[in-house]
């Protein structure tokens, strides 16, 4: 498996720094996230730190940057991990020292870029939130304070959990709070039929649900998710191609404290050896957001810390 450092690289403005590779090379003529191969015995932040210097004439500020996510990935001729950091401060102004284009482009144009297979996942961490307020069960009433509440305490998307209600009613629900909270994503956890007939732009699964899915393409809606416990589970969800997952549950929780926690050593090494941006689920809170993102996750997701 080759090893590649990489890097999403942003400028003072908030846009995103993309290379656009040499049609002779591997997956040319695609844009790519500037990076390049760890030689052996090389510590991958040093390589992170050569590589664009080389490509981009510009020194990295290690205290500014942050993991993002690993991608493990094979292709049909060979295997890759990229090792993907967030710059977010930078010396010198960027250039293409070998010719290639460069361009500086908002998040919300990512979509209009065609990107190398292995790059999605990456593409996927960089658009979804670092913190996501899962909803207790509540009167359907409560749901609207429960949404503002969150987002006041650092929220950044809510999944709306109501499985107590009948499918309807998370249907009318799931409409409600998302013409209400249209600055925060609502994801609706429920099922793939329902979701596809309510026009449903944002789904998380069941792990239960998630094994029964077969492909991604049975989903008509932008945003994937599901819900795993185990390895099992985790190389289900890469396989069927969901878009993130949650992984719980990382510390004891009191609503199933009868459930063994993976703990943060066993949620890191799952983490590095999935493809997908993970969040850390279960007896975390807004505490743990640097821990988990220094850890490789995504982020955190939560349901008391949020209450």
């Amino acid at each position: 498996m080759i090893h590649v450092a990489a890097a999403a690289i942003f400028n003072d403005a908030g846009e995103l720094l993309l290379a656009l590779r040499d049609k002779a090379q591997h997956q040319g003529g695609l844009w790519e996230f500037p990076g390049g191969k760890v030689e052996p015995g090389e510590d991958v932040r040093s390589a992170l730190s050569r590589e664009l210097q080389e490509e981009l004439g510009i020194e990295i500020d290690q205290s500014a940057t942050v993991p993002l996510i690993q991608v493990p990935y094979h292709y049909p001729d060979k295997s890759v991990l990229l090792d993907v950091f967030r710059v977010n401060r930078f010396m010198g102004a960027a250039y293409g020292r070998e010719g290639q284009p460069l361009n500086w482009v908002r998040l919300s144009d990512l979509s209009g870029y065609q990107f190398p297979a292995a790059n999605r996942p990456i593409v996927n961490a960089l658009l979804l939130p670092s913190a996501m307020a899962i909803t207790p069960q509540l009167q359907p009433e409560q749901y609207s304070g429960f949404c503002a509440q969150a987002v006041l305490k650092g929220a950044q998307a809510i999944m709306l959990r109501a499985k107590h209600l009948s499918e309807a009613e998370q249907v009318r629900l799931y409409q409600q709070l998302s013409a209400q909270c249209q600055e925060k994503p609502i994801i609706w956890n429920g099922s793939v039929d329902i979701a596809n007939r309510a026009a449903v732009s944002a789904l998380h699964l069941s792990s239960d649900r998630l094994l029964q899915l077969s492909h991604r393409e049975a989903y008509n809606g932008r945003w994937l998710g599901a819900s795993c416990h185990n390895e099992a589970q985790i190389r289900w969800a890469e396989k069927v191609g969901v878009d993130y997952i949650t992984l719980s549950p990382v510390q004891a929780t009191s609503s199933h404290p009868e459930v063994t926690p993976l703990g943060w050593a066993e949620y890191s090494r799952l983490v590095s050896e999935s493809s997908l941006p993970v969040y850390a689920l279960g007896g975390v809170s807004m505490e743990d957001l640097a821990p988990t993102i220094q850890a490789g996750g995504q982020g955190i997701a939560a349901i008391s810390c949020f209450c």
